[in-house]
């Protein structure tokens, strides 16, 4: 494949062509350069303002873009900011010009109505492999559809995989007169005679981990030899990194990593980065491998299926799927040996009415499920152990709900709302998220219930039991501590604490004997106050 340099100089002629472009592409690096290139030579960085809006399906796209930009035009190039999330990117607006910005169409709209990204200065808007795009949904089509009525003359540049109706549909509507771009034309090699591709095995990785499935697949398929293909040269040197990292050297070639066509034979091709054209595959059909596997982000998986013509299967590798295996397994042994020691005649008893209702069968999955929630819970309490308990306070001195480590807590429902011990029970261990042994005396009154839990418990019993609804009824738990605290305090509370106790040795409610109350009679209009009625000495008299 070519250099990204000499792509992005082909590329840079196509600048002063038609304004509205549409190119079928594959999914690449070297696509990258050869559609962006030419937007990013008609940015003027004297104008200001940001020029060039790309639009991608998510922010590893952007990522990937923005990356491959700067390696193709060095540091002293356009440089393309990738929106991975709105506020990040708003900041780098308003520190400095950006020129360029790429990012999902949902991102860009949220840096468009907080008026961060202005619109007016945008030459170019490119939707860079629309089709992905498209196929994320209705809410990703509406998004970007806002986005395009917003951006006004812009020129468009539109890149696809594939122009499926529904893309087609897209440039009639907003890239009219656009001129097509299709991709090289390459000549695939025939397929080898008497031999037949194997069915494609794909395990879905993320980006960045792609050397730790390499890893685990070697270790998994143990392959007598292997050949691993890889697009550009950052995915090759990342993939090489790996396989030395394994004890394999350069010099061995049963295990190699690959940028060109291999013709020699290999029992096993793992393409690091999936293949983006059939060519690729006929290619590689070359070497005639007995299993092909392809490391695919989970984006890719629906292009690949196409590639594959339907002849793909996914492939998981068997740690994971080992290890709950072995899970499972060590649970049916516990079975076994309680069914060996003989049927627990209480269980049978308890567990016999349900017959009537449900398989044999059934049954047994629910008290699975049961057993494996208590153990989650206990592991839970063990990972997160109550306070150290306090010393057990005497019988007579119990005002403070305390018994031995555990926390009386009041719950507002009773006997009257039809509830019972083992509701409380099995809402606290349930929606509480403690193990059963964690709650003590259950004291169920007419019209209360008393329940004792561990102290370090009770914070979280009260937090997400309250407000629960039991037998119909929404139900309130706090502390017995709080209640009876704030019952004391509304007993010992004064009337007023700026002033004294209440003087009541006057005369009884209802006498009206005594001087009046309240204040006096208002002055008479036009002449001097009458004085008789106010308190304190006369002031004729200070003077005599």
């Amino acid at each position: 494949m070519p250099e990204l340099e000499e792509v992005g100089e082909r590329a840079a002629t196509q600048v002063s062509r038609s304004q509205n472009l549409v190119y079928t592409l594959p999914h690449t690096t070297e696509s990258i350069a050869e559609f962006l290139t030419p937007a990013l030579a008609r940015v003027d960085p004297s104008a200001g303002g940001t020029q060039v809006v790309v639009v991608t399906r998510d922010a590893e796209t952007a990522l990937t873009i923005s990356e491959t930009l700067l390696r193709l035009t060095g540091p002293g190039g356009i440089e393309v900011v990738p929106v991975t999330g709105a506020a990040r990117a708003g900041r780098i607006f308003k520190s400095r010009p950006v020129l360029a910005v790429a990012g999902s169409a949902s991102e860009l709209g949220a840096l468009v109505r907080s008026s961060i990204l202005k619109l007016d200065t945008v030459r170019t808007v490119v939707l860079a492999w629309v089709d992905d795009i498209l196929a994320d949904g209705p809410e990703a089509v509406a998004a970007l559809e806002a986005l395009l009525g917003e951006l006004g003359e812009a020129g468009r540049v539109i890149v696809a995989r594939k122009l499926t109706p529904v893309v087609e549909d897209l440039v009639e509507r907003y890239a009219r007169r656009a001129r097509k771009v299709g991709p090289p034309e390459t000549e695939a090699p025939q397929m080898p005679e008497n031999y037949e591709f194997p069915i494609i095995r794909f395990v879905t990785v993320a980006d960045s981990a792609r050397g730790s499935a390499l890893r685990r697949l070697l270790d998994d398929l143990d392959p007598p030899s292997a050949v691993i293909v890889a697009r550009d040269e950052s995915a090759a040197a990342d993939a090489s990194r790996t396989i030395r990292t394994l004890g394999y050297r350069e010099e061995d070639a049963t295990i190699r990593v690959t940028r060109s066509d291999s013709k020699d034979p290999a029992h096993t091709v793992i393409f690091y980065q999936p293949p983006v054209t059939p060519a690729e595959l006929q290619r590689i059909a070359q070497a005639k491998p007995v299993q092909v596997v392809v490391l695919a982000q989970p984006g890719e998986v629906a292009w690949l299926r196409e590639l594959a013509g339907g002849r793909l299967a996914p492939m998981n590798l068997p740690g994971p799927e080992r290890r709950a295996r072995d899970r499972e397994e060590a649970v049916r042994q516990e079975l076994r040996a309680v069914l060996a020691r003989g049927v627990p005649a209480r269980e049978t008893i308890s567990l016999e009415p349900l017959l009537e209702e449900f398989d044999a069968l059934e049954l047994a999955a629910a008290a699975l499920n049961v057993l494996e929630r208590e153990r989650a819970q206990r592991r839970m309490a063990e990972a997160n152990p109550p306070a150290t308990a306090r010393p057990r306070p005497a019988d007579g001195d119990r005002s403070r709900g305390d018994s031995g480590g555990m926390t009386r807590l009041f719950m507002t429902i009773g006997t009257r709302d039809g509830v019972k011990v083992g509701d409380l029970m099995g809402v606290i261990a349930g929606e509480g998220g403690i193990a059963a042994d964690h709650v003590g005396k259950i004291d169920l009154r007419e019209s209360h219930a008393l329940v004792e839990v561990a102290e370090g418990d009770a914070a979280g019993v009260i937090a997400r039991v309250n407000g629960a609804m039991i037998r119909g009824r929404r139900v309130v738990v706090r502390g017995e501590r709080d209640k009876e605290e704030r019952e004391r305090s509304a007993a010992a509370r004064p009337d007023r604490p700026d002033r004294g106790p209440r003087d009541r040795s006057g005369p009884p409610r209802g006498d009206r004997s005594g001087p009046p109350r309240g204040r006096p009679p208002a002055p008479r209009r036009g002449g001097p106050p009458d004085r008789s009625s106010r308190g304190g000495p006369r002031r004729d008299r200070d003077r005599s």
